[in-house]
């Protein structure tokens, strides 16, 4: 599953940046497609787990893929939102794909990604907001 984030650029609430990816979906995403947008204590589905959607070029056909709210880099990713993710991996996705694995790339970390200068959920090599996602699904 890839780690997005939504990145705006602007200086808005967790809420306002989950509210205008939204509106940006509604709209047609410029023909972008992801599984999930997490906000804070919300998910929004936009394709089931048995689809995939186009966001991060060649690897798009190989994950399934998430858009966590995040305004602009640095801004937090909440334990709410971890949560968030969780639940849906394990009740929703897992229950289409019992062996998915817990793979959890940022986008930043992909070939693609790389090439494309991309620093999301967190800039390559960082890798905070997985570790959060792997350390409560063990727990």
């Amino acid at each position: 599953m890839i780690l997005h984030a939504t990145r705006s650029g602007q200086a808005w609430s967790l809420d306002q940046e989950y509210r205008s990816t939204i509106n940006y979906v509604q709209a047609g995403a410029s023909g972008l497609g992801w599984n999930v947008t997490i906000g804070n204590g919300v998910i929004a589905v936009h394709m089931s787990p048995r689809e995939w959607g186009w966001n991060a070029r060649q690897h798009s056909s190989h994950y399934l893929a998430v858009e966590l709210a995040q305004g602009r880099l640095g801004d937090p990713i909440t334990d709410i939102q971890v949560d968030c993710f969780c639940w849906w991996f394990l009740t929703v996705a897992r229950k289409v794909w019992p062996g998915l694995p817990m793979e959890f790339p940022n986008h930043a970390d992909l070939p693609a990604g790389v090439a494309d200068g991309k620093t999301d959920v967190e800039p390559r090599g960082v890798h905070t907001v997985r570790d959060r996602i792997l350390a409560r699904l063990r727990a």
